[in-house]
């Protein structure tokens, strides 16, 4: 079963330029979508999970990013680094 939540699209203000007349700084606000609670906990999304953002014309999209596949390491022989080369004696 689908459920709703209505939330609101606040502002972010960044600082744009530090290099305006008598030290002043510009800031210009951005749109920002903010989402936090138990609900989303109980949907699978924890803290420090991936996410995976699809979006459109007027949609958005958020679900857990797939996980990477176990990357398998081989061993290999071991090299020759560090080992002195023996010089031959002149005879």
């Amino acid at each position: 079963m689908t459920k709703t939540k209505n939330i609101k699209v606040q502002y972010s203000s960044r600082c744009t330029s530090s290099h305006t007349y008598w030290g002043g700084s510009r800031y210009t606000n951005y749109p920002k979508i903010q989402m936090e609670g138990k609900w989303l906990e109980a949907l699978g999304f924890h803290v420090g999970d991936q996410l995976q953002v699809e979006y459109g014309e007027g949609s958005i999209k958020i679900s857990l990013a797939p996980k990477p596949e176990p990357v398998m390491m081989v061993a290999e022989p071991a090299a020759e680094y560090g080992k002195k080369r023996r010089r031959k004696a002149k005879a």
